[in-house]
């Protein structure tokens, strides 16, 4: 099974339109339309709009066609904002060791993280409340 072939299924199984999975990874029509006929290839960020409007695909799935795929994804909602993803993640910023434990109160943030030792930040990201982010790198 190739690219296109798990695209289409990811369609199915949502029971997506092209004109209706277009709208909920945010391409035009066009771009669909393209790829579902193989006349073009999917590029990098057609697939990162995938990933990120269907969280709980499998990047491994959806690329290599790895894994069996009645336990990659369920069906979800769209988001209200259609660049925002459906469902938040937790992510672990330190490989092999446990995650952070973190504690909210209505205006703070506190979190209990293992010693950066002698790493570096490479990036920050800040998810606000209306689905939108902003990313600030560290120039070296």
């Amino acid at each position: 099974m190739n690219l296109v072939e798990r695209i289409k299924e990811l369609m199915d199984t949502h029971e997506l339109s092209a004109a209706a999975f277009s709208d909920r990874i945010g391409v035009q029509r066009s771009s669909i339309s393209h790829i579902l006929s193989e006349r073009n290839k999917p590029s990098l960020d057609f697939v990162l709009k995938i990933l990120n409007a269907f969280p709980t695909v499998s990047s491994d799935w959806l690329l290599m066609g790895q894994q069996q795929h009645e336990t990659l994804f369920t069906k979800t909602e769209p988001a209200t904002n259609p660049s925002a993803p459906s469902n938040a993640s937790v992510l672990t910023p330190f490989k092999n060791e446990a995650a952070p434990s973190v504690q909210t109160t209505a205006n703070q943030v506190t979190t209990d993280m293992p010693s950066p030792s002698n790493r570096d930040v490479e990036r920050v990201v800040v998810f606000y409340t209306d689905g939108t982010c902003s990313t600030y790198l560290n120039k070296k």
